[in-house]
């Protein structure tokens, strides 16, 4: 008869939740956001449902307007942190790729919609977005987390206490869509996602937070182009 030791035991347990959680996305939304100041008045934005941002709001005019606009300008992504953030510690240059990925994934969803332009003219959407929090994975850990079934088991643990996965990514963004000739309010949000545990693991410290960036540029080129609807689950 084939006996089992100690670390037997915790590996078919550790197998169990990868089995459990073998339909898992990359990432996740997180539980909720801290507000960062970027959007100045925060006090039309309501708790999100499913499918939408934490914090948003919504113009309830959008839905009849919605048609006339057939162009979108896109504003310089910027980082925007209070105090000293996490983010102070990041250098130059993965600050300067984080910015670009967020507004070259702008560029392209919204691109697929509208006319992308440089100056406000009449039937233009302007979009203005910050990255408010950005915290790479840790690539050797999320690695080792995602095929020793002992690290994941930590992780879920984590998960359950805090929301989040142990050694994953997390992002923070909001953004301001105005009526750029009349700069009337049409949009806004408050989001936060967090990297979320699989058993493929991320190829870069980054992957969880640009695939956030890419998620939320097509979630909100789809609620734009269909005149406030969410996106569906994918």
């Amino acid at each position: 008869m084939r006996t089992y030791s100690k670390q037997n035991f915790i590996g078919f347990l550790g197998l169990s939740l990868v089995l459990g959680m073998s339909a898992c996305t990359p990432i996740k939304q997180a539980r909720n956001v801290e507000e960062s100041g970027f959007l100045g008045d925060y006090s039309a934005l309501r708790a999100g449902k499913d499918g939408e941002a934490l914090k948003v709001y919504l113009n309830p005019k959008y839905q009849q307007t919605c048609k006339t606009y057939d162009k979108v300008l896109i504003e310089p992504v910027g980082i925007w942190v209070r105090g000293n953030g996490d983010m102070a510690s990041i250098p130059v240059e993965d600050k300067q790729m984080l910015v670009n990925h967020l507004h070259g994934s702008l560029v392209s969803e919204l691109g697929k919609h509208y006319q992308i332009v440089k100056t406000p003219q009449p039937g233009t959407l302007r979009i203005k977005a910050a990255i408010t929090e950005a915290e790479g994975s840790w690539v050797a850990l999320d690695t080792i987390s995602s095929f020793v079934p002992q690290m994941l088991v930590m992780s879920k643990l984590k998960e359950i206490a805090t929301g989040t996965g142990a050694f994953v990514g997390k992002a923070s963004g909001e953004v301001e869509i105005t009526d750029a000739v009349s700069g009337e309010r049409m949009g806004a949000a408050v989001d936060r996602m967090v990297g979320n545990k699989s058993v493929t693991g991320v190829a870069s410290k980054w992957d969880d937070v640009t695939r956030t960036f890419d998620d939320w540029s097509d979630r909100m080129a789809y609620r734009l182009e269909n005149c406030g609807a969410t996106r569906p689950e994918r």
